[in-house]
Formats: structure tokens, C-alpha cells, sequence
């Protein structure tokens, strides 16, 4: 049954992505209309893969984390997991946290939440651009942890 939960969950979060982009004609039209390059996905979201390895039999796989808008201020943050195989899978905690260094902010806790399959929050604030650390911490089992972090650039 958890398995269907999950499946139906990635349905959702695919569901959703596809019907928030733009057709390509639209989406090219609107390009040469704000003179930028158009860009495939979520207009302005970002998505960054993170690798995880905790050195144990089924603590490796990567996270795949979403933030929407990825612009300074309220900010939407989905996370999934997936493990060694590639497929969804379930870990009993995953923290997010982001730190501007160069203005000397953070770590800047995301709060997410399990949401049956997937990680999110809704409120995450981002005050200021800039290029921002990310930080995610995986726990796979009650002992077993691990942190990677990624840069990701905040935009105006």
C-alpha cells in the first residue's frame, strides 16, 4: 500500500509540473517578448540533484530537490528520495538548510515535512540573491546519516 501511496504521489508531482509549462510556442513567445532564452520545466523553478552515500548495504541513492520560484523571498521546496536502484524510497528524516556565506546568513532551516512520499514546505524565505549553499541531510536509518550540499543561485 505504501508503495501505491508513492506512485501516486510522483503522478501528482509529474501531473503538476507538466500542466505548470508553458506549450513551446507560448513559452518561445513570451522569451522574445522579455528578450531571454526559454527555459524548459517551471518557468523560474530549479532543481538539483544531490547524491547521497552513508557507506552501508542501502544507504546510498540521491535526492532530487525543487524550489519554486527560486527567487529572493516565499519559496516552495519538494524533495523526493531515491535509493541505490533508482527508485522512490523512504527515509525517516531529510533536512534542508541554506547558507549565503559571502553576506554571512544562515543556515536557514527549511522545516520539511514528510508528506507521504516526498518532503515540502511552502514557507521557505530567502531574503537577499545570491549564490546560496544548500544543505541536505539524509538519514536512512536510526544511526545512519549523511550531509552533501550543493551551491544554487537565488535570483532577483
Amino acid at each position: 500500500m505504501l508503495v501505491e501511496v508513492a506512485v501516486g504521489i510522483v503522478v501528482l508531482l509529474v501531473t503538476s509540473v507538466l500542466t505548470g509549462t508553458l506549450p513551446a510556442r507560448a513559452e518561445a513567445a513570451a522569451a522574445k517578448t522579455a528578450g531571454t532564452a526559454p527555459v524548459a520545466g517551471l518557468p523560474g523553478a530549479s532543481t538539483v540533484t544531490i547524491p547521497y552515500d552513508v557507506g552501508t548495504p542501502g544507504g546510498k541513492g540521491r535526492v532530487q530537490i525543487t524550489l519554486d520560484p527560486g527567487r529572493v523571498g516565499e519559496n516552495g521546496v519538494q524533495a523526493v528520495v531515491f535509493g541505490a536502484d533508482g527508485g522512490l524510497t523512504i527515509v525517516p528524516e531529510l533536512r534542508l538548510s541554506f547558507t549565503l556565506a559571502a553576506k554571512d546568513i544562515g543556515p536557514v532551516d527549511a522545516r520539511l515535512t514528510d508528506r507521504g512520499g516526498y518532503w515540502a514546505t511552502s514557507d521557505l524565505n530567502l531574503p537577499l540573491e545570491g549564490t546560496w549553499t544548500m544543505k541536505a541531510t539524509v538519514r536512512v536509518t536510526e544511526l545512519d546519516q549523511v550531509s552533501a550540499s550543493r551551491k544554487v543561485r537565488i535570483a532577483r
